[in-house]
């Protein structure tokens, strides 16, 4: 295919040597986003940070909501690929300050530069696909992009956890530099695609808004009961402060020549659905990789290593969902059973997780993750589904907003389960722990992130400490069950348009 003849279609060697170099950079966006979870143990205690353990993930998932929409706007005016080249540089940037970090200042900046760059590898990876192929057969390719998130998802906990039990933490920031530079020299020789550069105006005033507003609203979640009183003039300020610059950005992009999220998006009600479940998705697959390596190596008392091998049966089980509903809805061009089974089966994962304490074997606990990795993957298709509910010209900031809304999900659950985590941990401390148990200066702040602490309490405190993180992981996916409710609800609640098949092919795809 040309920039001059949008219809010609792509060979299918054209193809697959382009999907082929996608993988590669994409792949090392997902190895990050799963091994630093089974790090953060072993990071927290370094760094002393426990009170902003939650913007280590949170900062990566801002960035990520400013990188999908900003490079697909620039994509659109100097082609995918150079794009593509920036997003790895940034990203392999924010490793390199992210394994030199002496703070959790230092820490949270260099993660909030790699949000950046894998949202811009991950928004790139995504619209190339969809310009590529046919609409129907993108199923099939987002399966595999999903197969290859879940194989990371497999190996990258195990990677994660060997890195930090037998070199340090560093170490799982450090390995992205040479993974980076390998798909970099991929990327310049391989992806080799025509380009039609398209005069764009980049949506500064909407990106400062929706970035302000999200800040505010994601502080209010972090600190409110914890840090500070949810009455306090700070957090009322902060909540009503985001609440406004929201509304402000809203209004701006309704008039804005490009906007960051074009609203016609939500007029249509399979397209503004389809958004909706990829939030909620999002909310449950980040809460999930977040807390699941605390309940395994608090709660449950194994290694870093062996926690990563534990997770092994959530990201098999959306391996297999993810690519069985490729096939089977690039066959059938319909998609809608999907989602529903999805959803009913993250709402029972989410049941079995919560009903786990200090006395689940490892194996069960391994078979709910499997329950709820299933629901997962069967979501992993809403993408397609936005992409096809989308007009042609749309199509860019569709599947943008879709990445936006899949990293706002994320970083919303992580903040918000945070603080419900947080307090039912002060809480059933004082049910688990005996009163000044503790050592004076090893608060139970320092245990939650140092197994190494923890197993040098005496035999009775250690295992009441096993009970109260157990006990407060079990409970925040309590909550959560809500959310795979809200998913169920709305699965329900979305309508089918049948997959076309055109014979034309999408430009701007270089």
């Amino acid at each position: 295919m040309s920039a001059d003849s949008p219809g010609q279609e792509l060979s299918r060697r054209e193809i697959l040597i382009a999907f082929g170099g996608l993988l590669l950079g994409l792949l090392l966006v997902a190895l990050d986003s799963v091994t630093v979870a089974n790090a953060l143990p072993a990071m927290i205690a370094d760094l002393q940070g426990l009170s902003l353990l939650s913007w280590v993930i949170v900062a990566n998932l801002l960035g990520a909501t400013v990188g999908v929409p900003l490079f697909g706007k620039l994509s659109d005016m100097y082609g995918r690929r150079p794009l593509l080249v920036a997003a790895i540089v940034l990203f392999i940037a924010g490793s390199l300050f992210c394994g030199l970090a002496q703070d959790m200042t230092q820490m949270i900046a260099g993660r909030a530069v790699q949000g950046v760059g894998g949202g811009g590898v991950t928004a790139m990876a995504i619209t190339i696909v969809g310009d590529m192929v046919r609409p129907r057969n993108r199923a099939r390719y987002q399966g595999y992009l999903g197969a290859e998130y879940a194989v990371a998802t497999i190996v990258g906990p195990f990677v994660g956890g060997y890195l930090t039990d037998a070199f340090s933490w560093r170490w799982v920031f450090l390995v992205n530099l040479p993974l980076g530079l390998l798909a970099l020299l991929v990327t310049a020789l391989v992806l080799k695609l025509p380009v039609q550069r398209v005069q764009r105006v980049i949506d500064w005033p909407g990106i400062a808004l929706g970035l302000s507003g999200l800040t505010c609203l994601l502080l209010v979640a972090s600190w409110g009961g914890q840090q500070y009183p949810w009455a306090s003039p700070l957090i009322i300020t902060l909540g009503a402060a985001g609440l406004a610059l929201l509304a402000a950005f809203v209004v701006v992009e309704r008039r804005a020549a490009e906007p960051l999220i074009p609203m016609r998006l939500f007029t249509a009600p399979v397209t503004r659905m389809a958004l909706i479940l990829i939030l909620l998705v999002g909310v449950v697959n980040f809460t999930a990789v977040t807390y699941l390596p605390t309940f395994l190596q608090i709660g449950l008392g194994v290694s870093a290593t062996n926690s990563g091998i534990l997770l092994f049966p959530l990201m098999g089980g959306l391996i297999v969902t993810s690519v069985i509903s490729g096939h089977v809805i690039s066959r059938t061009g319909r998609y809608r059973l999907w989602p529903i089974a999805g959803s009913i089966a993250i709402t029972l994962g989410l049941v079995l997780l919560s009903r786990m304490d200090a006395t689940t074997s490892p194996l069960t606990a391994a078979v709910f993750m499997g329950v709820l990795g299933l629901g997962v993957g069967c979501m992993a298709q809403l993408t397609v589904v936005v992409q096809n509910g989308v007009p042609r010209a749309d199509l860019g900031s569709g599947t943008a907003t879709a990445g936006l809304f899949r990293a706002l999900g994320g970083a919303v659950g992580v903040a918000a389960f945070g603080a419900i985590f947080t307090g039912r941990l002060q809480a059933y401390l004082i049910e688990f722990v005996p009163a000044n148990a503790l050592p004076p200066n090893m608060p139970v702040n320092a245990l939650q992130r140092s197994p190494q602490a923890l197993a040098q309490l005496p035999p009775e405190v250690r295992d009441g400490i096993a009970q109260t993180f157990a006990h407060a992981v079990a409970a925040t996916f309590l909550v959560a069950v809500a959310v795979g409710v809200l998913c169920l609800i709305g699965s329900l609640a979305l309508k089918e348009i049948p997959l076309a098949d055109p014979s034309e092919i999408k430009e701007n795809v270089a």
